[in-house]
């Protein structure tokens, strides 16, 4: 398959004004015009290769089902700038070029028991799970200083930071570990990765999970028993971890604050916690916009009740008189319950704490067919 992603007309000659700027002693803002990014005539589209093996089966007089598939996707001549010939930090921009490939692997399994336990009980059990895992084969990336920051092999959504163990408790603990110039207790301890008694970007270290989840599953369970049906659905994710980048810089103000980051934070008295001291605005080294930490990463794992539909069917002999051929009235509700929730600061399925909260919905009706 091809795929077409990425900015159009890549392959022309594009032009742009710049923002301006003020020169010598005068005050009129001086403008200019050019190319933005030099084009790329041979571009063309990434392409996808996809490989699927499985199966579907119905066992015991369809007792059991079982469905299996696993798939492979190759990615190839993806565009990404060559950053090992031109690194980033030199300013200059080079056009994008087909020149990548991500590989994506995975496991889809769905498994049921379907089963009339009685002359009047009906039971549908099924459960479903999924694993994938993507990593980047190659990019044109530059020599890294360190190994554990090759972000060749890991996942595409990888992102670079330091990795948080703790709280400085207080200053004989500062003073024992390495630590950020003018760390001071309550401050997040990032971790001496390298070694060497230091604290530098050679410290910081690759969080894979940042972009899709590994591993969802979902159960879901169907019954009927006379004029009654149940149905009942329970969903979830694995590890994800999210960035909660709403506004930090400007925290602080008039105790402005998240909270989470309120609740059990490090004071003088209250020294063995998870939760750093008070903060305003980006005056402190472990400031997610000055640099990014696993501290600020939170992991969206999660089980949900999710939907439930109870439901009653009037048998046809009371209703047939009043020319009515079926009739139900039935209770439903959504998002009812979070079963399990490794994120403890605001609702797993929300990307930020700003989104509008997920909300639990019920309803009362009835289905009439004349």
């Amino acid at each position: 398959m091809g795929i077409d992603p990425g900015n159009s007309f890549q392959y022309l000659n594009t032009y742009a004004l710049s923002p301006g700027m003020v020169f010598g002693t005068g005050s009129e803002i001086e403008k200019a015009i050019g190319p933005p990014v030099v084009a790329n005539p041979s571009i063309t589209w990434e392409t996808q290769t996809s490989y699927n093996i499985g199966f579907d089966s119905k066992l015991f007089q369809d007792l059991i089902s079982i469905n299996f598939d696993y798939f492979y996707n190759r990615r190839d001549d993806i565009l990404t700038p060559r950053d090992a010939s031109v690194p980033g930090f030199t300013g200059l921009s080079l056009p994008q070029e087909n020149i990548e490939r991500v590989d994506n692997k995975g496991i889809e399994v769905e498994a049921g028991v379907h089963k009339t336990v009685l002359s009047d009980l009906r039971l549908d059990l099924t459960g479903r799970f999924s694993w994938n895992r993507n990593k980047v084969v190659f990019y044109d990336e530059p020599e890294r200083k360190v190994d554990w920051q090759v972000r060749t092999g890991h996942s595409f959504g990888a992102q670079l930071m330091y990795r948080a163990i703790g709280i400085f408790p207080d200053q004989p603990a500062v003073d024992a570990y390495p630590h950020w110039f003018g760390a001071k207790p309550g401050d997040v301890i990032f971790e001496d990765v390298s070694g060497d008694n230091k604290i530098n970007a050679d410290d910081k270290i690759l969080l894979d999970f940042c972009d899709i989840p590994e591993i969802t599953y979902s159960v879901s369970l169907n019954a009927g028993w006379k004029a009654f049906t149940l149905s009942v659905l329970l969903q979830g994710q694995g590890k994800l971890f999210v960035f909660d980048w709403m506004n930090y810089d400007v925290h602080g103000e008039g105790s402005n604050y998240f909270k989470w980051t309120y609740d059990n934070w490090w004071t003088p008295t209250n020294t063995n916690t998870t939760i750093a001291r008070a903060f305003n605005r980006n005056d402190f080294y472990w400031a997610p916009y000055n640099n990014y930490s696993t501290y600020w990463w939170d992991n969206s794992a999660f089980c949900r009740l999710k939907n439930l539909i109870f439901a009653y069917n009037i048998p046809t002999r009371l209703i047939k008189s009043l020319g009515i051929s079926k009739a139900s009235f039935y209770f439903s509700g959504n998002n009812l319950a979070l079963l399990y929730s490794a994120k403890k600061k605001y609702d797993p399925e929300l990307n930020v704490s700003a989104d509008y909260p997920v909300m639990k919905t019920f309803a009362i009706g009835a289905n009439v067919t004349f």
